[in-house]
């Protein structure tokens, strides 16, 4: 009872709502041209298995290593990285200190002690705040990947849901902008090198550069080394102009047409140092970035920060920018704003045939695709459906983040709406476009 009105809080209307297939492919549907569940606005979030070249280079790399002992440690990574939060601001942690300090001397009375006691008291004081400060503050560490062992568990538990991740945001910008021709790519926290790899999936004849960066030199190692496919003495198998360097270029004039940040942020200490490297790569971009992290509510929330940090400064200043993906709009979060739901989306995925039978499974991520520029005039900006669609008995509902900035819940029946745009809302999937245009009624 309780979610319930919770949902019917955050996608609560004052006005109707008349959604309208687009004109183009309600005709191609009514001439059967298209089936409803391939148009245009579906992403194909089909799982796949890793390919099998990826699969052999990995064994080959970690052939020395104790693969079963590395898969169980992994698990325990796999679990802190789901728990993980971001860093606490040095300003929290004093006005904390400040709370505690003064509750404790309420507590003991300090003004009746004499100044010997009072002297005692301020050691005592000191200590005991802190300790209690660290109870109760979440003690953020950057992971140690200048060891080995942790770049071997992270490579085998990670590998599988960031490649099908990246890759699905790839595709998205090529099938979205089919001209674009991206000839330089900078991957900011490159790691075990599935952006480098996707990136040539997709765009391999065009791409003449890719600017890798990692501050540990032993993930640098282990990336390339998976690219040569297990063989150091393999240089042939890389990329052509594939360079790997552990800090960001000092150069500004040094521009690429793509960067990229995949499950990065969150190994920066603090806001000041996020930000600080947010406007390096955005200084660094000539067209895209595109940032992704897990889907939980921290990392929601950092893809958020690097959101409005964009938008509030670029907007404001009469610079041109616009998110591609996923909202159709530059308004604030609407999650964000109205909800305790993190604006997250699935991923399915196959994990690797390495001394485990393979499995299906799913992980959520959340991020955001922002290009410089203005909004393309043949962008209708289609509602992306945010939630499972809930398919019922000759009705469907489906949840959406609108161009205004909105969330909104539509049901969609074949009576009120037509056959086609009922089985078009129908056979739609969680984070697909809906090619629609809402007008709103009093």
């Amino acid at each position: 009872m309780f979610s319930c009105t919770i949902l019917k809080l955050c996608y609560s209307t004052k006005v109707k709502l008349a959604p309208i297939l687009n004109e183009t492919i309600k005709q191609k549907l009514s001439c059967n041209e298209l089936k409803p569940r391939k148009h245009p606005g579906r992403c194909q979030r089909i799982a796949e298995p890793l390919p099998d070249d990826l699969v052999k280079s990995i064994v080959n790399s970690l052939k020395d290593s104790q693969i079963k002992s590395i898969i169980k440690d992994g698990q325990l990574l796999l679990n802190y990285l789901h728990s993980r939060h971001m860093p606490v601001e040095q300003k929290e942690k004093n006005k904390k200190r400040l709370q505690k300090k003064t509750e404790l001397e309420e507590k003991y009375n300090i003004n009746e002690m004499s100044d010997q006691q009072k002297e005692k008291f301020q050691k005592f004081l000191y200590n005991r705040v802190e300790k209690l400060v660290a109870q109760q503050t979440y003690c953020w560490k950057p992971i140690d990947f200048n060891n080995e062992y942790v770049c071997h568990q992270y490579l085998l538990t990670r590998i599988a849901p960031e490649y099908s991740a990246i890759k699905l945001l790839f595709n998205e910008i090529k099938e979205r902008d089919p001209d674009f021709k991206p000839q330089s790519l900078f991957d900011f926290g490159s790691g075990i090198g599935t952006v480098t790899m996707n990136a040539r999936n997709v765009w391999g004849d065009s791409l003449k550069e890719y600017y890798c960066v990692d501050t540990s030199s032993k993930m640098n190692d282990l990336s390339k080394l998976i690219l040569q496919g297990g063989n150091f003495n393999n240089d042939s198998a890389l990329p052509k102009g594939l360079c790997y360097r552990q800090f960001l270029p000092g150069s500004p004039t040094l521009k690429f047409d793509i960067v990229v940040s995949a499950y990065s942020l969150f190994e920066l200490p603090d806001m000041r140092t996020r930000f600080e490297t947010l406007l390096n790569l955005w200084n660094k971009t000539n067209n895209y970035i595109v940032l992704i992290e897990m889907g939980t509510r921290a990392g929601f929330e950092i893809i958020n920060e690097a959101r409005d940090l964009f938008l509030n400064i670029y907007l404001n200043q009469d610079a041109q920018c616009h998110v591609v993906s996923p909202c159709p709009h530059e308004h604030s979060c609407p999650r964000f704003d109205t909800d305790d739901t993190p604006c997250n989306f699935q991923v399915p995925y196959f994990t690797p045939k390495i001394s485990q039978q393979s499995t299906y499974k799913s992980e959520l991520v959340s991020y955001v695709i922002i290009k410089k520029g203005p909004r393309s005039i043949n962008d209708d900006q289609w509602p992306r459906i945010v939630r499972p669609v809930l398919i019922r008995s000759k009705h469907s509902v489906c949840r959406m983040c609108t161009s205004s900035g909105k969330l909104e819940e539509i049901i969609f029946t074949a009576a009120k709406h037509g056959q086609s745009l009922y089985w078009c809302a129908r056979s739609s999937k969680w984070g697909d476009r809906l090619p629609i245009t809402i007008k709103t009624k009093e």
